[in-house]
């Protein structure tokens, strides 16, 4: 796996100047689901566990836990009650916090290679797709008493624990949605804060995240991912509420752009990977026609690709929105934010990688603001990509680290497989159906593939092994 984070740390220093951040204010929408977790001190010795770092705000990280995992959103159908999205063979970390200075610790880890450990950190390795509970943390002192822990948020309203997911289909986000926060007047069982923040009184000056008098012409997000066989599907754009005022046709444009980054800039490449346009009457809000939203007041546009885009090769892209009216008194289209954000400290102000929401003003090309330029804080949009995972699973192995050798390559229009060991070979397309299927021996096996046309494969040994290959 390349290095993902080497490339989250890059220092980009920001040369634009800051704009436009007063009379800021925010209007907070009730989340659906509300939870309490008591707090924890060394007086009141608990067995407790940091949640594994995700791909998000990375300019701001530390270099001891390497983040692997996409942060996903609460929707209950897609994401099935699971937290984070966790890439299969590669280790995600999560660190001892228990208070009162713990002798011994004993993890459960769910969906793991090795699913039991005695030591005070531990790094899990997932193998096989599916939802899993977040791991379970028993630690004894020094006086025999024991204490455990396993989170206790709730991801959906019917209850249960936080889950992993590894494999299939999610829709992830760059907001923490089990988070507590105190904001505008809320208390702290709000698990997160949505909502939008206005400038002002928002008929007349507008929002940050759409229709404003700003000259702000563009909203998006920054994403990664750590995932080598993964496609877009489509996103979910999620709106403050539904859009009650628009001239007849307007449309919003939704773009996904491949950026290239150096240690000066981020600059996106001269077209966009994707672009789709939706019209304001086709946003949806919260129950209307089954549509489904975080916020009671909201509303939401599903936009599903005609072609999945490939993400091989492409861990970091972006997501914009734009085509909103510069008159807030005739339009006020309007994104929903995770108003309450990350506080960032002064060095990671200035880097561009430490933020996730960015926009451009009237006449720029490139999203090199972040939404704090604009007095939105450092939160992010719910803009949310919908990621299927090219290979859902690993064969049911003791230890994937142990598979045998397998590669595999294009040759005068044929697949050529070399394997350590007889197996069964899959080849499949970008679409993710089955093309090929046949029997190979140890050794190097040339496939017949004239018949195929050209593009990318995905081929598939029966021991666990992959490879994506261009013919």
């Amino acid at each position: 796996m390349r290095n993902f984070y080497t490339i989250a740390l890059l220092s980009v220093l920001m040369t634009c100047h800051i704009a436009m951040a007063q009379d800021v204010k925010p209007h907070v929408l009730f989340s659906k689901v509300k939870h309490n977790t008591p707090a924890l001190t060394e007086e009141n010795p608990e067995a407790n566990y940091t949640m594994p770092e995700v791909l998000r705000n990375l300019g701001a990280k530390s270099t001891e836990n390497q983040p692997v995992c996409n942060l996903l959103t609460r929707h209950k159908s897609i994401n099935e009650g699971a937290y984070v999205w966790a890439p299969l063979g590669t280790p995600v970390k999560f660190f001892d916090q228990s208070t009162g200075n713990p002798t011994a610790w004993s993890w459960y880890t769910p969906g793991g290679i090795t699913e039991h450990h005695d030591t005070q950190n531990v790094e899990v390795t997932y193998w096989k797709a599916g939802v899993y509970d977040m791991p379970t943390l028993d630690v004894t002192y020094a006086d025999g008493t024991t204490a455990s822990y396993t989170p206790e948020m709730s991801m959906t309203s019917a209850g249960g624990y936080e889950k992993v997911k590894t494999g299939g289909t999610v829709e992830i986000t760059t907001v923490d949605m089990r988070r507590h926060d105190s904001f505008g007047g809320l208390d702290n069982t709000a698990t997160y804060c949505l909502g939008a923040m206005t400038y002002g009184d928002p008929n007349v000056d507008g929002y940050v995240g759409g229709t404003n008098n700003r000259q702000v012409k563009g909203w998006g997000n920054f994403f990664m991912i750590a995932q080598d066989d993964a496609y877009l599907d489509g996103v979910n754009i999620y709106l403050n509420h539904k859009p009650t005022r628009y001239a007849e046709g307007a449309q919003i444009v939704m773009q996904v752009w491949l950026p290239n980054i150096t240690d000066e800039s981020i600059f996106f490449t001269y077209l966009p990977l994707e672009a789709q346009v939706i019209g304001f009457e086709e946003f949806k809000a919260d129950g209307e026609d089954g549509a489904w939203c975080f916020t009671y007041e909201g509303a939401v546009a599903n936009i599903k690709f005609d072609s999945p885009i490939d993400l091989y090769g492409k861990p970091y892209f972006f997501i914009s929105i734009e085509g909103f009216s510069q008159d807030p008194t005739t339009e006020d289209f309007c994104l929903l934010t995770d108003i309450k954000g990350v506080t960032l400290d002064e060095m990671s102000q200035y880097n561009l990688l430490a933020h996730n929401s960015f926009g451009r003003f009237d006449g720029e090309y490139d999203y090199l603001r972040p939404i704090s330029s604009y007095g939105g804080g450092n939160a992010s949009f719910l803009i949310c990509p919908l990621i299927r995972s090219g290979i859902s699973e690993l064969d049911a192995i003791d230890n994937v680290m142990t598979l045998p050798s397998f590669d595999a390559g294009s040759h005068n229009g044929n697949i050529v497989v070399a394997s350590a060991e007889a197996c069964q070979v899959a080849v499949y397309d970008v679409a993710g159906k089955l093309v090929l299927n046949t029997q190979v021996a140890a050794g190097e096996t040339v496939i017949e593939a004239q018949s195929l046309r050209q593009g990318i494969y995905i081929v598939r040994a029966s021991n666990g092994n992959a490879v994506k290959i261009l013919k």
